[in-house]
């Protein structure tokens, strides 16, 4: 599987648009949300770390997204068919993209902190960088194995717009645009509830003082049991389709 790896980040580095996209809509987001007043409805200061927290995790998942669902063009071009004759399982196929694509995610964490002490003089001590910056990044590997999932599933024509309307309601229902506290309340109840929300917790809660809870733990680790499924159904279902061709 290791060389199956290599072989997509070599990929990977021929595609930089996408890591620039991944990084300067959440950054652009970062600075409009804590620069107008009031918008967030927190302290400056708090929304500075509480915004950098959320807009770094929108940025690695949107990241993750749209790299794991180009797997449709692998689909297109045949790539499919190539690795079913190779001795690797669908189980390895699809960790082995799930962790190239996990490269994508570490660009926008960390230029969102950067952004976050430069720009708005996020303040917080050794030991809360070192668990916020480990828990943005391999916390967001879930939405690399939903991104495979679509991507298997979805077609040429339906993944973009399947993968916006996951990627904005997930982001905005499971708190990473407003608070929960400033939605509705039936909204608040599901958002807690989604993969964005335990994932970004995890990051606010050490961010603030405290640690990550059980609660986001196990809701993040079924979430990621079930798009691991997702994504190795879609495989063995692409895999099908390309062998009948």
């Amino acid at each position: 599987m290791r060389a199956y790896v290599r072989l997509e980040l070599r990929r990977l580095a021929r595609m930089p648009g996408l890591l620039i996209f991944a990084v300067l809509m959440p950054l652009l987001s970062y600075l409009l949300f804590t620069n107008l007043h009031g918008l967030t409805g927190q302290d400056r200061d708090v929304a500075a770390t509480y915004t950098m927290v959320s807009m770094a995790g929108y940025g690695a998942i949107g990241a993750l997204l749209n790299y794991a669902s180009g797997v449709v063009v692998d689909r297109s071009i045949g790539w499919m068919r190539q690795l079913r004759l190779t001795p690797l399982s669908p189980v390895r196929v699809v960790v082995g993209k799930g962790l190239a694509a996990m490269v994508t995610a570490i660009v926008p964490v960390v230029a969102l902190c950067v952004a976050g002490v430069i720009v708005n003089g996020v303040r917080l001590g050794p030991v809360q960088w070192l668990a916020i910056v480990p828990l943005l990044w391999f916390g967001a590997l879930p939405f690399a194995l939903l991104g495979l999932g679509m991507g298997y599933l979805a077609t040429a024509q339906t993944v973009q717009p399947l993968n916006l309307l996951v990627y904005l309601g997930m982001s905005v229902v499971g708190g990473l645009w407003l608070p929960l506290d400033a939605l509705p309340g039936w909204v608040a109840a599901v958002g807690r509830w989604l993969p964005t929300h335990a994932y970004a917790d995890m990051s606010w809660q050490v961010a603030f003082g405290g640690s990550p809870t059980i609660t986001d733990l196990l809701t993040l680790a079924g979430w990621m049991v079930a798009f691991t499924g997702l994504a190795v159904v879609g495989f063995r279902r692409s895999v099908r389709s390309t062998a009948s061709l």
